[in-house]
């Protein structure tokens, strides 16, 4: 096990200020520094709070190495929880110093794509990790590790588990091929990463503010990349314009275009936009049986997300590629008076009932876990904690994404603050009409 003295936090948004609290609590006696590249007196109130180390300070593509490398060494811990911040490159240092790594979504250092028409595929950005070569024995960097993508794929682990019961079917997978094997056999063609927030601000909206409970630039970049989703083998038509990537598609429409049906156990059915996220990708793949370019069984995977209701008013600002109408962003935290957010994942089976596992975590419990914190940021920050125990007790794994992880010892820390986790079972299905669990039955 590595001992880990000091903690440095590229980033010092809602995330890292949720995150301070459980830090204090898991890494009591460890020193932390945090670069951030605009200081307010609030944001320094909270690193006074916590002891840490603020400085500002704007990371690039030319100055990191400089920055950073003074604090990296084989007992520091590299947590990038900036958008715009290579994650690729942070690996590839941390590595050379010999320190553990974390983030909680893939980044490059700009989101522009090669024709500057669109931005940038989460598919293109996973893809370019999964080709970094390693040796044997290199530092542990952990990609994508918050909520979702990152702990909602301990949880699918979970609920394959606990779905395979109800329906008395013996399992205990330990293998890609095993998991992959039992998704098969409950017949799961969709799963959806279900998120309903309604968690409600006693302020009221500017016309031209865009909110949100947890980041507003990570929000409108995914709002406004190719909508993304892993591609299941049932599926017999894809949408119109789309481009088959491996095992995953991308839609010719932004993630703000798609709305998709879903299903909470407290909200029951509701639509949500199709969010690109690196989950839908990484969970698709690792479910995937047979030959990956012509498989005999595979998913279809995507995030449905419906905002607060003050982030969907802000979601018009947005027009096809640019946010120029908007004045001002602003993260929900302290005014939110009520509200939870659901968040599970959800197993659709066309034998099965389907089967929803997952977190219906309300504001007034959050605010009795940790200080600084929306419901939405505790379920992300309890993940980055467990990650990073999970790292220090392996910390030669290389690069790993969620699914890699021991999702006991991953659930067993995180779920303090995702409690109460729920199960439930449903016959709901997206279609009145038509059985059939294709995506276009889905298009709401």
């Amino acid at each position: 096990m590595k001992a880990i003295t000091h903690v440095v936090i590229i980033g010092f948004g809602s995330i890292t200020q949720g995150l301070l609290p459980l830090l204090s609590k898991h890494y009591s006696r460890v020193k932390i520094t945090i670069f951030e590249k605009s200081i307010s007196k609030s944001l320094s109130d909270i690193a006074t709070e916590f002891s840490a180390d603020l400085k500002e300070e704007t990371i690039t593509s030319k100055n990191f190495k400089h920055i950073l490398s003074p604090h990296l060494n084989k007992n520091t811990f590299l947590v990038n929880l900036a958008i715009s911040i290579s994650s690729l490159e942070l690996i590839i240092l941390a590595k050379k110093y010999g320190s553990l790594y974390l983030d909680t979504c893939i980044e490059p250092w700009n989101y522009k794509s090669e024709d500057n028409q669109t931005l940038t595929s989460n598919y293109e950005l996973r893809e370019a990790i999964k080709k970094h070569k390693q040796k044997i024995n290199d530092p542990t960097a952990i990609v994508a590790h918050g909520a979702n993508p990152g702990f909602i794929s301990i949880l699918l682990k979970k609920a394959l588990i606990e779905m395979a019961a109800t329906n008395n079917i013996k399992a205990d997978p330990s293998t890609q091929i095993e998991w992959a094997a039992l998704a098969k056999e409950l017949e799961i063609q969709v799963i959806q990463i279900s998120e309903h927030d309604s968690q409600i601000s006693a302020s009221t909206r500017a016309p031209l503010d865009f909110i949100s409970t947890w980041s507003t630039d990570g929000l409108i970049t995914e709002l406004l990349q190719p909508a993304e989703l892993g591609w299941g083998t049932h599926e017999i038509e894809m949408p119109s314009g789309a481009r088959k990537n491996g095992h995953a598609i991308e839609m010719l429409e932004q993630g703000r275009e798609v709305r998709v049906k879903s299903w909470s156990p407290n909200y029951l059915e509701f639509s949500a936009y199709l969010l690109t996220h690196n989950e839908a990708l990484s969970i698709s793949e690792y479910l995937t049986l047979g030959d990956a370019e012509n498989p005999i069984y595979r998913p279809t995977v995507y995030y449905a997300y419906e905002p607060c209701d003050q982030t969907l008013d802000s979601i018009q600002l947005l027009d096809r590629s640019t946010e120029a109408k908007i004045a001002k962003k602003i993260i929900l935290k302290d005014e939110i008076i009520s509200g939870t957010d659901e968040l599970g994942v959800f197993l659709i089976s066309k034998k099965f009932n389907s089967f929803w596992l997952g977190s219906t975590l309300s504001i007034g419990k959050t605010r009795k876990l940790a200080k600084h914190n929306s419901a939405t940021s505790l379920q992300v920050v309890s993940s980055i904690i467990s990650g990073m125990k999970w790292a220090e007790h392996f910390p030669e794994a290389g690069i790993v994404e969620s699914e890699n992880l021991d999702w006991r010892y991953i659930y067993d820390i995180a779920a303090n603050y995702w409690e109460p986790i729920v199960n439930k079972q449903t016959d709901w299905k997206p279609s009145d009409t038509d059985n059939r669990l294709l995506f276009k039955n889905f298009l709401a």
